[in-house]
């Protein structure tokens, strides 16, 4: 076990010279809050999708339809009061609050002055949150076709409810999903999402107390999820299959997080982690005539310590076409450690330890910004490393004006003997945009993408947003001692974006010419997806 304590120490000590970036509060801070002047008032200004001075019709049948999210809920989210001291990073914090709920279009909180005090007034946009839904991705003959019927604040209570069909090439999915973020005593928020796919069933339920804001002292969250389907291995772009399993995988687990440290500008936080999970696999046919021989059930335990220095500046068209955004541009550093000891279920009387580090930083320039991310872990056993996951990613955003965008992205990834279903895979707008599904799979991956939009209208005819882009991509994957698989396109496309909804996420109609690869010939296809072609958190296998 001399190289994972070797790695654990290591870990440690970078841990430690990155908790010096979390600030604290000096005395002349403490001075300098003492000496602002208190909140006198708030006032909260409710607007509806489309605001009250518009009087078309077709406005006043929307707001019509539509419930306004309730007063006192959004009080609940702010994190200032009257008499208190004003205290601009609280009043920061409570916008992106308000914005990450995703049922306003838009939110601004301003101040007056007065011999009182200062008068805050807190203006909230409400966006159209109750829509049916048709979504699709399509790159040449491979298709994904979603129908859904989405209310994301369920008669203006800040409830998310979701009922929506899906169709791919490997399954049919029905989904409900039922999601508040305060749904027990204001405090604790809860999770239901059921799958009834056409090969097995996913259920998952939450009970949570997140952290509200940086500064709470306590995270807590008990999480089931059981699944029953079929897991498909593609290989060498071949678009059938060359293997199939069953897979029958139940996880419990509860978490205990506190902040030693916390403030508006930053965080030390510790956890303790303990779960008991089923993961068995089985060829499809042995399923079929026997099913699965015995359940391997096994337990864990683990603790980990997070500490960040917040930086989440707001800016306008990064994902959309004309809403406020706010960026992650956080320093944050996440070592974890958990032991597999033999007592609890695992084979070969092997006790196993997984130390995992996961960083995040961004910085923000005239014109732009940048962040990166990376995330490294494995299982070490008594003849070392097991298994494990290494991730790299990094984007750039220019963003000259409100108009003009340029954004460039980068990442690599290699695992070791991953789970079935956990390597890598992209195709049908996951990696390069222009190749279908399961283009390129493995346990080694990279891609990079450059992508410039112009934004034509950020509200045309108050209810779209319109843009125009030009893109290139090149990536792949393979399997480590197989020859490198990749390809490339490029080409140019539509963005359309329904203003009036909270979503960020930009609808992409591109034409691209595609490099040729064996099996899959080149030239020009259609390619019809949502959002970004890659990830714009930190990746990483769910398991």
């Amino acid at each position: 076990m001399a190289r994972s304590s070797s790695l654990v120490a290591r870990l440690s000590s970078l841990l430690c010279v990155f908790s010096l970036l979390v600030p604290g509060v000096s005395a002349a801070q403490v001075a300098l809050r003492d000496s602002l002047p208190h909140i006198s008032s708030i006032i909260i200004r409710r607007n509806s999708i489309f605001d009250s001075g518009d009087s078309s019709w077709f406005a006043r049948t929307i707001n019509s339809l539509h419930v306004t999210t309730r007063e006192p809920l959004i009080r609940r989210e702010l994190l200032f009061h009257p008499h208190e001291r004003y205290d601009s990073a609280r009043i920061a914090e409570s916008e992106r609050i308000l914005r990450s709920l995703r049922v306003f279009r838009a939110v601004e909180i301003d101040s007056t002055s007065s011999d009182s005090g200062v008068a805050l007034r807190v203006t909230t946009h409400d966006g159209w949150t109750t829509r049916p839904d048709f979504r699709f991705r399509s790159t040449g003959g491979s298709v994904v076709y979603t129908l859904a019927l989405i209310e994301d604040n369920l008669l203006g209570t800040l409830t998310q409810t979701a009922l929506l069909y899906q169709k791919d090439p490997d399954r049919s999915t029905t989904v409900l999903r039922l999601s508040r973020g305060r749904l027990i005593g204001g405090k604790v928020a809860g999770t239901l999402f059921y799958a009834n796919r056409s090969d097995g069933n996913l259920g998952f339920a939450q009970l949570a107390l997140p952290y509200f804001e940086t500064a709470s002292p306590l995270g807590a969250a008990l999480t089931f999820d059981d699944r029953r389907d079929r897991i498909f291995r593609y290989r060498d772009g071949v678009p059938i299959a060359h293997d199939t399993l069953q897979n029958r995988y139940v996880l419990v687990r509860g978490d205990f997080s506190h902040a030693l440290h916390a403030s508006s500008f930053g965080y030390l936080r510790a956890g303790i982690t303990a779960q008991v999970r089923r993961d068995d696999y089985i060829g499809d046919r042995d399923y079929q005539s026997a099913g699965f021989a015995a359940a391997s059930v096994t337990g864990a335990v683990g603790a980990f310590v997070e500490v960040s220095h917040v930086k989440k500046p707001k800016i306008v068209g990064f994902q959309t076409l004309g809403h406020q955004e706010d960026i992650d541009l956080s320093s944050v550093v996440r070592v974890s450690l958990f032991a597999a000891p033999a007592a609890l279920g695992y084979p070969d009387g092997h006790t196993g330890l997984v130390p995992t580090i996961g960083l995040h930083t961004g910085v923000q320039f005239h014109g732009g910004f940048a962040y990166a991310d990376f995330f490294a872990g494995g299982l070490y056993t008594a003849t070392g490393l097991d298994s494990g996951q290494v991730v790299l990613s990094g984007t750039v955003a220019l963003l000259p004006s409100t108009r003009h965008q340029l954004t460039l992205h980068g990442e690599v990834g290699a695992l070791r003997t991953p789970l079935p279903g956990t390597e890598f895979d992209l195709g049908l707008g996951a990696g390069p945009r222009a190749f279908s599904q399961h283009s390129f799979t493995g346990d080694r991956e990279f891609f990079g993408t450059a992508e410039y939009r112009y934004t034509v209208s950020p509200e045309l005819f108050k209810v779209v947003g319109v843009g125009l882009a030009a893109f290139v991509d090149h990536g792949g994957a393979w399997w480590s001692g197989e020859k490198r698989r990749s390809g490339w396109d490029f080409g140019v496309g539509l963005r359309l974006a329904a203003s009036r909804a909270p979503d960020l996420e930009t609808n992409r109609i591109d034409l691209a010419w595609r490099a040729a690869q064996p099996g899959m010939p080149g030239g020009w296809v259609v390619a019809v997806g949502k959002g970004f072609v890659f990830a714009t958190g930190p990746r990483g296998t769910s398991r």
